[in-house]
């Protein structure tokens, strides 16, 4: 399979359509999104490509203002997506026990002293958030994790000999006994020098590429 895995569209269409376009011609045959996705013209498109999804925090706060049949549609939304070797979310794969659907999400939030930031934290931001998502990925028995959230292409990796580094450069080779940590960038929003940014991976090949438009 190759896979095309976007996050955080935030609305803006013409990057969306465009991001598809390119994911098609390199091959793409499942689209997976992230979350933070924006309107119904956007949900739109991915329900047309047939899109693997997952909750972000704009659908969370969002979703009571899509038309019924995308209200219905991210309803049945997951926080969390495991897939052919990889776990994919929007910003960290925890959050707070008992929750698995926005209305969860949104009824949780809406307690008092809670914060956006309790469900939705920034992964780069804090070492110990890398470490507790690589725990997650050896119980869950998968190598790659796939994030959204923070608008960057960012890959870290932590190999047997218990280090963890940063990687750089747009394709990454997946060892064996390595795991990962990839956020995929953004489409509509991103926060390095592109357009629009997303990933490709080729689970056969094991091979993931940051893609920039």
């Amino acid at each position: 399979m190759r896979y095309a895995i976007l996050s955080d569209v935030h609305g803006r269409h013409e990057k969306l359509a465009a991001v598809l376009d390119d994911a098609r011609l390199r091959g793409a045959n499942q689209f997976i999104s992230l979350g933070d996705v924006g309107g119904d013209s956007c949900l739109a498109l991915l329900h047309e490509v047939g899109a693997l999804a997952v909750f972000g925090n704009y659908e969370v706060s969002g979703w009571r203002r899509l038309k019924p049949e995308h209200q219905a549609w991210v309803q049945s939304w997951v926080p969390l997506l495991a897939e052919d070797g990889f776990l994919a979310v929007h910003a960290v794969p925890w959050w707070p026990e008992g929750l698995s659907t926005v209305g969860d999400f949104e009824a949780w939030r809406d307690l008092p002293g809670r914060s956006w930031r309790d469900l939705f934290p920034y992964l780069p931001e804090d070492e110990d958030y890398l470490w507790q998502a690589l725990a997650v990925l050896e119980e869950a028995e998968r190598a790659i994790l796939f994030h959204g959230h923070t608008h960057h292409h960012a890959v870290c990796q932590w190999g047997p000999a218990g280090r963890l580094r940063r990687l750089r450069g747009e394709e990454v080779r997946v060892k064996a006994g390595h795991r990962y940590v990839v956020g995929v960038g953004s489409v509509g929003l991103p926060q390095d020098v592109a357009w629009a940014s997303y990933a490709i991976y080729d689970s056969t090949a094991e091979r993931i590429e940051l893609v920039h438009l």
